[in-house]
């Protein structure tokens, strides 16, 4: 007996200082955690503020405070409410992201369900708008209209892909909140060439670039928090620079041009 308790005393101090130990290593790994977590809603949360900036900075002269700024009265209303859904897909973004930054992750799966509405709206009008630009702008010769219908179109696709696998993947938050700021930065040319800056202003290549660069900082975040680059980041990054990039070369070619003809001949 004096031996066992003796082996039980000696090995006591053991058993404590592994659980000791175990419990150290559990709690470092959970704060760890929690710091992940915080950073990325800091980061996701500043780049869709961001993101707010430069749409609202472009559109502000012909929008947003049209009044103060004098300008002319949109020109049809298809416009007036491509750009009302699109405001709309903005704030629920903002709001998204406060809501996971907040812990209130359950209003935010049931505000999902407005995003669900609002993206292929925004596909629909988003096409409706371009072609009512290329044919409005037929007449001005000055205009490269085919041009800016390849850039529009192409906005348009690199929003649609990201934000359809957003969705199939919103079990995945790490996939889905990447493939959502995403897919928005890919709309985010059209404000950057209505900047009022001359490098920017009406010329497709600088705002995309300008809007390739938002995409760079995603790469540095995971680079820097994850010390390798996410695949939804890789991937939906590398199809929003594809398709863009291919609309200003496609854009220029007689095939295109053609093309653009044969729809404002259908429209009318």
């Amino acid at each position: 007996m004096s031996k066992t308790s003796a082996v039980s005393h000696d090995t006591l101090p053991r058993i404590e200082t592994e659980w000791d130990m175990a419990t150290i290593v559990i709690t470092s790994a959970v704060r760890e955690k929690r710091g992940i977590r915080s950073r990325e809603h800091l980061f996701f949360g500043t780049m869709t503020v961001v993101i707010a900036l430069v749409v609202f900075i472009g559109f502000a002269q012909t929008y947003y405070l049209a009044g103060v700024f004098g300008a002319k009265p949109l020109a049809a209303p298809i416009v007036h409410i491509h750009g009302a859904v699109f405001t709309s897909w903005i704030v629920l973004l903002l709001a998204q992201s406060l809501l996971v930054g907040t812990g209130h992750t359950r209003i935010h799966r049931r505000l999902g369900v407005i995003g669900l509405v609002l993206a292929p709206l925004m596909v629909l009008l988003g096409v409706m708008v371009a072609i009512e630009m290329v044919t409005r702008f037929a007449p001005i010769t000055a205009v490269d209209s085919p041009g800016i219908f390849a850039v529009a179109l192409s906005e348009i696709t690199g929003f649609a892909v990201p934000v359809f696998f957003a969705f199939r993947f919103r079990r995945n938050p790490a996939t889905h909140k990447r493939l959502i700021l995403i897919a928005t930065i890919a709309t985010t040319t059209a404000g950057f060439g209505r900047w009022p800056v001359a490098v920017l202003l009406h010329r497709p290549f600088p705002a995309m670039l300008a809007a390739f660069s938002l995409l760079g900082l995603m790469f540095a975040f995971d680079l820097a928090s994850m010390r390798r680059v996410h695949r939804a980041t890789l991937l939906g990054s590398a199809w929003v620079v594809l398709v863009e990039l291919s609309a200003v070369a496609i854009g220029h070619t007689t095939a295109w041009h053609a093309f653009v003809v044969h729809v404002r001949s259908l429209v009318g």
